[in-house]
């Protein structure tokens, strides 16, 4: 247990460095997952970028579970922790992985049988289509381990060790990077599957990580003894999913936001779909830093919850919030100054650089606004007061669709008016989310301090 950290003492700022680099460290080892499939299929041509785009939606359908499981999991056994009761603690983390179970095996049931009319309805025309539907069943697939990741993950974080998980996808990324090239282009015998291979690498990585917490939790029993039977406990899955359903949902909202926006580029030609998908992955890895504090953020607000620190509470939200501030400040000044660049380390295509520049300068100014929101919604995922940030999201998103919807077909503006409409939603989203933290900060009985 000597990778476990109690967060309720120490420095703030080094404690949070410390918690979010390894946290980092997984989620840069994650996206290039992302970037890894995107580079390699790149070189088959735009259609297979925006096959890899449209049916690489479905990627926040995994957080959505993912946050709906993981974040109950994290907060109670934070808190747990936090209170010394580490046989509770160790309950949650078996409740969680049943629920991970159930949920992700229905999450790819369902992944398959939708398919084809998923790719077609957001514009996958032609090889597009063929291409993403391959991507698509296999990747549904993958929703089961992804989720067991993310929750085993999640379970870890609570108890303070982020290591083990940083060391774990390093080791997934790896065999990713070695089979991506090997399977999407064929190699010594084995038959070039084009998009469909970059699937099937990141399939094969995520089972062999699964294998290995499998192995460190049942068979070496590392920070846990997952004892009594394997049935549901409607008491702690209640917990959990009061906490956990508000931060799932709105990442479900999330990927709703993200299909519309599809949905509504279609029409602007493949080129523009292929665009928003690496101009999005790019935006993804820039917004890194800036979530990996903010799960630490929640790891730590909530053991200092458990322990009634309010004011460890408060500090730790500013350090948190100065912290990413300045790395998403930094990720809009290389998105202003090398946009071209970036966007052509994926695909060569004119027009997709065109439209991908576009995408960048735009969407980059909303980066500081996502980096409060992101620090905002940390302290309410440790406290278990997470339906602030479902409601802040379901308010972005409304306004977004009504105006997307509205506004570019009515004054005939062009492809760059659905960036500025998503900017200044992310900007109103987080002057709500702000305030209504700061209300229940103030009303945080001081006692607790």
């Amino acid at each position: 247990m000597t990778d476990r950290l109690d967060l309720t003492t120490g420095t703030i700022t080094r404690l949070l460095f410390r918690l979010s680099s390894p946290i980092l460290f997984g989620m840069l080892m994650f996206t290039l997952y992302l970037l890894t499939d995107l580079y390699f299929v790149g070189r088959l041509g735009p259609e297979a970028v925006a096959a890899l785009s449209i049916s690489g939606n479905v990627f926040f359908v995994h957080l959505g579970l993912s946050f709906i499981i993981g974040t109950g999991a994290m907060a109670l056994i934070a808190q747990a922790y936090g209170a010394r009761d580490f046989n509770r603690a160790e309950e949650v983390f078996k409740q969680s992985l049943i629920l991970s179970i159930v949920a992700g095996s229905i999450a790819a049931i369902t992944g398959l049988l939708i398919a084809h009319p998923y790719i077609r309805f957001f514009g996958g025309k032609g090889m597009a289509f063929t291409w993403g539907v391959e991507y698509f069943q296999i990747y549904s697939i993958s929703l089961l381990f992804l989720l067991l990741l993310h929750v085993f993950s999640a379970c870890y974080r609570g108890m303070g060790d982020t290591k083990t998980s940083m060391l774990i996808l390093l080791l997934s990324l790896v065999l990713n990077i070695i089979l991506d090239p090997v399977l999407i282009f064929g190699f010594a015998g084995i038959p070039a599957l084009g998009v469909k291979g970059a699937a099937l690498a990141s399939l094969i990585s995520q089972i062999c990580s699964v294998m290995i917490y499998t192995y460190l939790v049942f068979v070496k029993k590392q920070h846990v003894h997952l004892r009594g039977p394997w049935t549901f406990n409607l008491g702690i899955i209640k917990q959990s999913l009061v906490i956990g359903l508000p931060s799932g949902l709105a990442y479900f909202l999330l990927t709703a936001n993200l299909l519309i926006t599809y949905r509504v580029v279609s029409p602007y030609g493949t080129q523009a779909l292929a665009s928003l998908g690496i101009g999005f992955r790019i935006v993804q890895a820039i917004y890194l830093p800036s979530v990996a504090i903010a799960e630490a953020m929640a790891a730590m607000v909530g053991q200092n919850f458990g322990a009634k620190k309010k004011f460890r509470i408060i500090s730790t939200f500013w350090a948190g919030w100065k912290i990413s501030f300045m790395f998403m400040l930094s990720g809009t000044a290389i998105c202003w100054m090398f946009p071209t660049f970036l966007i052509s380390l994926f695909s060569q295509d004119p027009q997709v650089i065109h439209y991908g520049v576009i995408y960048l300068k735009i969407v980059s100014l909303a980066n500081v606004a996502v980096g409060t929101i992101l620090t905002v919604s940390a302290v309410f995922q440790g406290t278990g007061k997470t339906y602030p940030t479902l409601v802040c999201a379901i308010a972005d998103n409304l306004l977004f669709v009504t105006a997307v919807f509205t506004l570019p077909a009515f004054f005939n503006w062009g492809i760059s008016s659905v960036w500025w409409i998503k900017l200044l939603t992310g900007i109103m989203e987080m002057v709500f989310c702000s305030a209504w933290l700061k209300y229940y900060l103030d009303k945080m009985p001081s006692a607790s301090s």
